[in-house]
């Protein structure tokens, strides 16, 4: 069985083609600030573009393949694991997405492609996928809704590794999944579903990201500094990159080895964080869990998930470290199994 990865992101286009659940190629096109400066949706071309070079380099055309498969976007009112591409969906991610990025071109060069050679594309747990009770769902103000935005095709995927491991299948556990990486999310899944999560914003500090701000903090933030900085903080200039200049986790862990106290204190700091984060999932399933899934590039991290493990042990759940992002070996298992009938594949509607 032939899949087409895609994952189209702010500043690369990741390509791969898998045969089954093996890679058999693979490509990651940087692309600068610059030369995709345009309107997201403006890039389609090229992105497209990207593409098709990329399959007639490599050999490959679109009627070669079963399937096409991509990262989700940000479409609303979606649900984890399997999405059929379709019209609602291709005009929802054009016109109102719920992030506007270019993330949003990866099912629509998707749709593309499997149209002209006659085979199915899917999204697959995108991060908009939601999946929240009624009771996670009410925020303070009546015309505002929380959302679940994690990281949840990874968190799937290493729920799923963690199950086989125990010899149970995945939608019979309750598996609280944290990744750590150039941002944090922690998500509780229960039964093969994403029903409760604590999103990057409101999340321990990462690598690149500063993590949840009180929101009083915030507004009086906002008097000092302009949204561009705060924004900032956010997205890529928050986390180690302000508090120690550097979003490497290898140069942190090489600063704490040489002595420097600041650093280790920061790596503390976000192994309690993470610690209290992740405890703060438990009482939606009355304190009962499987296991504790630690994953992201941060899980390579040795100190940090020692650090955690020491904080969380009275708890007594079983836990798991399962490094790496993993996204395009977890889209192209996703859609082995949607090709073996062994999910369900859900139809988008607004």
């Amino acid at each position: 069985m032939k899949i087409l990865v895609l994952n189209l992101g702010s500043t690369s286009t990741k390509l791969a083609v898998y045969n089954d659940e093996k890679e058999e190629r693979k490509v990651s096109l940087s692309h600068t600030k610059e030369e995709y400066s345009r309107f997201w949706l403006d890039q389609l071309d090229c992105r497209l573009g990207c593409v098709m070079k990329f399959l007639e380099e490599t050999g490959y055309a679109p009627a070669d393949f079963d399937c096409v498969i991509s990262r989700g976007g940000s479409p609303p009112n979606i649900r984890s694991g399997a999405t059929a591409i379709n019209d609602t969906l291709i005009e929802v991610l054009r016109e109102r997405p719920m992030e506007p990025q270019p993330a949003n071109l990866s099912p629509i060069v998707a749709r593309r492609i499997a149209d002209a050679a006659g085979i199915p594309a899917y999204v697959y747990d995108p991060i908009t996928a939601d999946e929240l009770g009624p009771l996670a769902r009410v925020f303070g103000v009546k015309e505002v809704k929380r959302d679940s935005m994690c990281h949840i095709l990874n968190g799937r995927a290493m729920g799923i590794s963690v199950a086989k491991e125990m010899g149970r299948p995945f939608d019979t556990l309750t598996l609280i999944v944290a990744h750590i990486g150039g941002g944090n999310s922690i998500g509780l899944w229960s039964m093969g579903r994403p029903i409760e999560t604590v999103p990057g914003d409101a999340c321990a500090f990462s690598a690149e990201r500063c993590g949840f701000i009180r929101s009083e903090k915030l507004l009086q933030l906002t008097k000092e500094y302009d949204f561009d900085t705060i924004e900032g903080w956010l997205h890529g200039k928050g986390g180690f990159v302000s508090l120690l200049g550097t979003n490497d986790l290898r140069e942190v862990e090489k600063r704490i080895v040489d002595g420097d106290a600041e650093a280790l204190l920061c790596e503390q700091a976000m192994a309690y964080q993470l610690s209290r984060f992740i405890a703060s999932l438990l009482p939606v399933t009355d304190g009962r869990a499987d296991g504790i899934v630690l994953t992201g590039g941060g899980a390579h991290w040795d100190r940090l998930m020692n650090d955690i493990r020491k904080r969380i042990a009275f708890f007594n759940i079983p836990v798991y470290v399962r490094p790496g992002e993993n996204e395009m070996q977890s889209l192209a298992e996703g859609a082995c199994r949607i090709m073996r009938g062994e999910e369900q594949v859900h139809t988008y509607q607004e």
